[in-house]
């Protein structure tokens, strides 16, 4: 049970560590082009390795597609990035991915952390990925190689930035810190000035097996608390609301599959955006206590989730 869990920690559960994210491509302010290329490259050593560890928030094979991608892509940017743990990595990258249903298709969301062989954070890279014509449904689905190879192109080239200047974050990086919430803006327009929001409500999580309904419940509201979120009862008026729902399914092999949706609402209950996590686990193995299972899909998906609320909630 323990190394599934640390498998299902390290490889399933939603939506980046978000501060707030922003397009990558080149901006007022921003390198773009061959020039930038070339700058940032020339200044690393073509012996700087950067361990890829297990990418979170995405369906396995996204993130065995998606670690590929990085390898390649990595390459033509004087960088040498190893799936996992490794010892002689100089940095390692840390990846966090959230799908959600827009108007006009599917938004991927991604975030990087980072690390030195320390573990002290040096930089943060963020973006997005617009996959147009998706039909609402399931967003990972409309997730190609061509996607995956765009978001491993701007990762790997803003990540080249960043680790030529020493570890500190590139222009286009630090603009979007400044930025609102893309996710949040573009799933649906912010709220009335009027309608002040009195914090966030978390349902009962739906359709988990176990105890999972009251684990996952308080594991939330105790990541999102954590996170600055002010949490309100279902007697308040004009609050955000948090509903959690869970599935499983059978798969083969003595597995089954699980997600989890997390749905964002705003107080006239329109819907923000949905963080969606997924995993395929032994089976029956959460009919039982959740324990820290619990905790770990809370902290994947409460980043998310903070992403798609207003600051002042």
């Amino acid at each position: 049970m323990r190394g599934w869990f640390k498998r299902f920690a390290s490889t399933a559960l939603a939506v980046l560590v978000l501060t707030c994210l922003s397009a990558c491509g080149g901006g007022p302010g921003s390198p773009s082009g061959s020039s930038f290329w070339s700058s940032a490259t020339s200044l690393l050593s073509r012996s700087t390795k950067v361990a890829v560890a297990p990418i979170i928030g995405t369906p396995p094979q996204v993130a065995t597609d998606l670690t590929e991608a990085l390898v390649a892509a990595g390459k033509d940017r004087s960088l040498t990035l190893i799936p996992g743990t490794s010892s002689s990595a100089n940095y390692t990258l840390r990846g966090y991915l959230v799908a959600t249903n827009e108007r006009g298709g599917a938004k991927i969301s991604y975030i990087w952390d980072v690390t030195d062989a320390q573990g002290g954070r040096v930089a943060r890279v963020s973006g997005d990925e617009m996959i147009s014509g998706h039909a609402n449904g399931d967003p990972w689905a409309g997730v190609d190689s061509a996607t995956l190879r765009a978001i491993a192109g701007k990762t790997t080239s803003q990540l080249a930035a960043t680790l030529s200047r020493g570890g500190s974050a590139p222009s286009a990086v630090a603009a979007s810190d400044a930025s609102p919430p893309a996710t949040a803006s573009a799933a649906a327009p912010a709220p009335a000035a009027s309608l002040k929001s009195n914090g966030v409500v978390v349902a009962p999580v739906a359709g988990a097996p176990g105890d999972g309904q009251r684990s996952l419940t308080t594991a939330l509201k105790k990541r999102l608390y954590a996170g600055g979120i002010k949490l309100a009862n279902g007697t308040t008026a004009n609050v955000y609301m948090v509903k959690g729902s869970v599935v499983i399914s059978d798969a083969s092999s003595g597995k089954q599959s699980i997600r989890i949706d997390w749905l964002v609402l705003d107080p006239s209950g329109r819907k923000l955006g949905t963080v969606s996590q997924q995993n395929t686990i032994p089976r029956g193995s959460l009919n039982g206590p959740w324990g820290a299972v619990a905790d770990a899909a809370a902290g994947a998906a409460a980043d998310g989730i903070i992403k798609l609320l207003p600051k002042s909630s």
